[in-house]
């Protein structure tokens, strides 16, 4: 098993995108596609029919969230976005694949605090990715304790990349972590998810190619 670091992650992405001109988008999309498949299996197994329920934040994490929303609705899933934070500060990519999830006829809300549906098919959690190394805190914190609620009150979770509120080297809560049923990683393992909570936190364990070249991810 491939394991990275978040710093040594990171810089993987940018030789991928900026020194091997492979698409961000295209990495983006790759990346939600088996976010999307693993939703679908869990949606099934738990033979759940409501809308699928998919929590975006502002970064390229919540990217992957707009486009497995635009993925399932494709697919003649419902699915529907709730962000938080400032959508000022959405990044370029996060912008673009909300773009095509709206261009769909997909929804996205703003967070307002309140618990979810029980009959919610499933939820995808793409607030944080393996960059956090803060205290989760404010609406933020709010929706993942919404979201642990209803995990508890037995709604799957999917989680993109690794659960919003772990750190991704040490796999500490920082103030609180989605639980989730899966976790779908991109390209290798993080050492969070592999010790400490992060590891009970993540469920199972998905390792997910996205395109990133093997020379690598084996450098």
């Amino acid at each position: 098993m491939i394991v990275k670091t978040t710093r040594e992650m990171k810089e993987m992405d940018r030789i991928a995108i900026q020194e091997r001109g492979i698409p961000s988008l295209q990495l983006m999309e790759t990346a939600a596609g088996h976010v999307t498949k693993a939703v679908l299996s869990r949606r099934a197994e738990a033979g759940r029919s409501g809308p699928v329920l998919v929590f975006c934040g502002p970064g390229n994490n919540g990217g992957d969230g707009f486009a497995c929303a635009w993925q399932l609705l494709e697919r003649g899933v419902q699915a529907r976005v709730c962000f938080v934070g400032n959508p000022e500060k959405m990044t370029a990519d996060a912008r673009a694949e909300q773009e095509k999830l709206l261009a769909l006829g997909g929804t996205v809300t703003p967070y307002d605090g309140s618990s979810i549906d029980p009959g919610t098919a499933c939820i995808v959690d793409a607030l944080f990715g393996v960059g956090l190394d803060r205290p989760v805190g404010g609406a933020f914190a709010q929706a993942i304790a919404a979201m642990n609620a209803a995990h508890a009150a037995g709604v799957p979770v999917v989680a993109c990349d690794i659960p919003s509120g772990i750190h991704g080297d040490t796999g500490d809560v920082l103030g609180i972590a989605v639980q989730a049923d899966e976790t779908v990683t991109f390209s290798c393992a993080k050492p969070g998810l592999l010790t400490g909570q992060g590891k009970l936190y993540a469920g199972q364990l998905t390792i997910a190619d996205i395109g990133i070249p093997e020379d690598l991810l084996q450098g």
